[in-house]
């Protein structure tokens, strides 16, 4: 059986010159609970068709202008209606207009006069294949989706990811051994620094890699709650002292204290830590970035700005292309996936934002996203 909910939805267009046929034939489908599209003009199917392709067709195979078999041809080639199926209408005694019509594509053929226990058990058998051969593409295409996936996680661990591991635990095998000396009064601003911002790179790759596999996969739930947005950027800038303090980077928080937003709180977190530590990235030392924001009507438009190496308008395209895999080194050499800014897109518009770029090699960048104001309620 057809689940109740797919049955409302189905529509089958039947096409025929004799409106008798048309009349008959859309009451006996109705009785199925199946909606129907009479099409009484050959010439004038296509053009019909195309506006709202059915699920099943049903064709008379003796029209006056165009009959049923040029037509069938002209189905098949167009896009979008070549893989309805179609089921024609043809007399008791035409055998060879069966044979042709099969050969021609058709699934199947209805003798005139109707019967109506017949048709309705034909009808209902190829929207049941119909029904089943599009629950399987579907299931293919997700299958091929979560495949593109996990190779790309995979890519990304495999790469990626176990660089930053392999080179701290290269670093800490050189201590053990000596080949480094840890008593040198460089070794904690030096080494130690070095071995820290290795792991945090690889800590914030897993968890951005994990996020964006949640994300492909649908199990991002989004909570929306009120959101005190200067206090999340202080938190924000507290998570990344070490590396810009390393690079000399101030960090300025230009939100206003009154500030609510109305959005995830973990998902926003996220974008705010990836923004910012992509302006670490790419600022040289002693830059400067900073975060506002601005209430316009019922939204509030953050601002990510710094005052680093900028970003090409080409670049910029390939930044807010989903598909496209973008990743560049910083200022000093820090490595990046470009999965970071991929993710931000993804739960800004889950929080119904837009990420907007501005830019201009040598003189900085500005990430800007919207998020709908919180409004009390009371």
């Amino acid at each position: 059986m057809i689940p109740k909910p797919e049955i409302d939805q189905i529509n089958i267009s039947i096409i025929d010159d004799e409106l008798m046929n048309l009349e008959m034939l859309g009451f006996i489908i109705r009785q199925l609970g199946f909606g129907s599209t009479g099409i009484q003009h050959s010439l004038e199917a296509i053009e019909i068709l195309e506006k709202s392709v059915p699920d099943l067709i049903l064709l008379d195979v003796k029209m006056p202008k165009m009959d049923g078999f040029e037509l069938c041809t002209k189905i098949k080639e167009h896009r979008k209606l070549k893989e309805v199926p179609i089921i024609f209408l043809t007399g008791l005694d035409q055998t060879e207009n069966k044979i042709k019509g099969l050969e021609l594509g058709g699934v199947d053929y209805i003798t005139k006069p109707f019967n109506p226990l017949e048709l309705k058990a034909r009808v209902k058998t190829h929207i049941e294949l119909s029904m089943a051969k599009r629950k399987v593409e579907e299931q293919a295409k997700k299958l091929k989706e979560d495949l593109a996936i996990k190779n790309r996680m995979f890519s990304i661990i495999g790469h990626d990811l176990r660089s930053p591991l392999s080179a701290a635990k290269l670093k800490m095998d050189f201590i053990q051994r000596g080949i480094i000396d840890h008593t040198s009064p460089d070794f904690i601003n030096g080494t130690v620094y070095e071995i820290s911002r290795t792991m945090d790179e690889a800590l914030n790759l897993l968890q951005n890699l994990l996020g964006w596999g949640k994300s492909e996969s649908g199990q991002i739930e989004i909570i929306a709650e009120k959101i005190a947005l200067h206090d999340m950027v202080d938190e924000t800038f507290r998570l990344l002292k070490l590396p810009s303090s390393h690079k000399g980077i101030g960090l300025i928080n230009e939100v206003p204290q009154e500030t609510y937003v109305y959005a995830d709180m973990n998902t926003i977190k996220t974008v705010l830590r990836n923004l910012v530590s992509n302006a670490i990235k790419f600022t040289p030392k002693q830059g400067i970035i900073g975060i506002g924001a601005e209430t316009k009507g019922k939204w509030v438009y953050i601002s990510v700005t710094d005052n680093g190496k900028g970003i090409t308008a080409e670049d910029i395209k390939k930044i807010l292309n989903p598909k496209k895999h973008f990743s560049q080194l910083g200022t000093e050499k820090e490595p990046g996936t470009g999965l970071g800014l991929v993710l931000c897109q993804i739960f800004i518009k889950k929080n119904g934002g837009k990420l907007s770029i501005e830019s201009e090699p040598g003189k900085g960048s500005t990430f800007t996203f919207k998020l709908p104001l919180y409004q009390n309620q009371a």
